[in-house]
């Protein structure tokens, strides 16, 4: 219950930090989406804590044995609007009309090929899609390494600090790149080893920890660094 709650008030901050961003330096349009994402997220996770609730708190336990035990199906499906969203921000920056294309390409088979994944196999209410997971993991890693490459490429390298996208690149890609081999490993390893479980919370807390954290420190630099209204 402490890391459900310790990611969320993370979450919180980063939702917060991006408001005031947003409020203050309006043009960035993009940024604006980024922001209303997050809110949706955290409304999400925040939802997500009522299995929590019910398996380790004990708490309503007329809701045990039920679907809202497990919030799979949640989860199923965010993780396909979470996937989408982060690489079609990354192609929004994008300068080449061919990467652009690439991206929002893969994304529709993407989607297309998890949501056919849900309906024709039996994963959806009983754990999270591997297919959906492992696939958008690589989109965001693609995604973010074009978006770095063109920045290699051109005279932003010189201020990318004052860039909230680089903050929002390197945070998605460091997250999936420290949270995905556990995800997968957890599918082999025993759910009921304390051992595992507790090392496994510590690595996605840091992993999450690290996401929000780049988030809230690049608005707060950005928003400095950056004219605002």
């Amino acid at each position: 219950m402490i890391f459900l709650f310790s990611y969320l008030l993370f979450e919180l901050i980063a939702a917060l930090s991006g408001s005031y961003y947003v409020k203050k330096y309006r043009e960035d349009t993009a940024s604006r989406y980024f922001v209303y994402f997050l809110w949706f997220t955290f409304l999400i996770e925040f939802f997500g804590t009522l299995p929590g609730l019910i398996y380790y708190a004990d708490m309503f336990p007329s809701l045990k044995g039920t679907f809202l035990e497990k919030n799979h199906w949640l989860q199923n499906i965010y993780l396909i609007i979470n996937f989408s969203f982060y690489v079609l921000y990354l192609s929004y920056h994008y300068k080449t009309y061919k990467f652009k294309f690439f991206m929002r390409t893969l994304v529709s088979l993407f989607v297309t090929g998890a949501i056919l994944n849900l309906i024709f196999s039996n994963v959806y209410f009983n754990a999270i899609a591997s297919f959906t997971y492992i696939i958008g993991t690589v989109l965001i890693l693609i995604g973010g390494f074009l978006y770095l490459y063109e920045m290699l490429q051109s005279d932003k390298i010189l201020t990318f600090y004052k860039t909230i996208s680089f903050y929002i690149t390197i945070g998605a890609m460091g997250f999936h790149l420290i949270a995905t081999p556990i995800f997968i490993y957890s599918r082999f390893y025993s759910q009921e080893s304390p051992d595992f479980i507790n090392i496994r919370m510590i690595i996605l807390n840091t992993a999450i920890f690290f996401l929000y954290t780049c988030y809230t420190i690049g608005f707060i630099v950005c928003l400095k660094k950056n004219k605002s209204y």
